[in-house]
């Protein structure tokens, strides 16, 4: 009778199990180093972003820490225009100019000026000439704005009156001037 296929032979060595690879380890430190420690100290310890810690990994830590704590405020950005020679500023519905809502109420653009922050000020120019030629194209026949700004907005969520139903931002006008920052005001250049 012959001994099945998989069962060793005689005259074979002993099996013995393998050590792993110096680059299975290398992976495994790698790991345990940028990402598994890093989220349990933004999601048990701190959530301040470590001195040498890449921005978007920091930002991957936190989404992967997943809300565990509520936020003291919330933010909000606005585009505001001016016709030439007007002394007051009206918003801007942008869904005009970004349809695309990915982020619930927010579109690309306040995701950008999150990320940008008050040092984005060339992003700001960019998208503020995106805004003037993108107004000169939907309404040709209309007043076209001489200056337009960017306003950053924070406020307290009311935790005994929650929003009901969709939420949406509230008019800039019903905010407090002490809780508004002006990023950054813009003119149209020569069309």
């Amino acid at each position: 009778m012959t001994p099945p296929r998989d069962s060793p032979r005689p005259e074979d060595p002993p099996i013995v199990p393998g050590r792993p690879r110096w680059w299975d380890r290398l992976c495994v430190a790698a790991f345990l180093v940028l990402w598994l420690i890093p989220v349990f100290w933004h999601g048990a310890v701190s959530r301040r972003i470590w001195p040498t810690e890449p921005r978007f990994l920091h930002a991957c830590h936190d989404i992967a820490c997943l809300f565990t704590t509520r936020p003291t405020s919330w933010n909000a950005y606005y585009v505001q225009v001016r016709g030439p020679g007007r002394p007051d500023w009206q918003t801007l519905d942008t869904r005009e100019y970004f349809p695309m809502q990915p982020f619930g109420h927010r579109t690309r653009l306040h995701r950008f000026l999150i990320d940008w922050g008050s040092k984005g000020q060339r992003g700001r120019d960019e998208v503020a000439a995106f805004i003037f030629a993108r107004h000169r194209e939907l309404h040709p026949d209309r007043r076209q704005p001489g200056e337009l700004r960017f306003v950053w907005t924070w406020f307290a969520p009311l935790e005994d009156r929650p929003p009901p139903g969709r939420w949406d931002p509230p008019p800039v006008e019903k905010l407090p001037a002490n809780r508004m920052r002006i990023l950054s005001v813009h003119r149209p250049e020569a069309p």
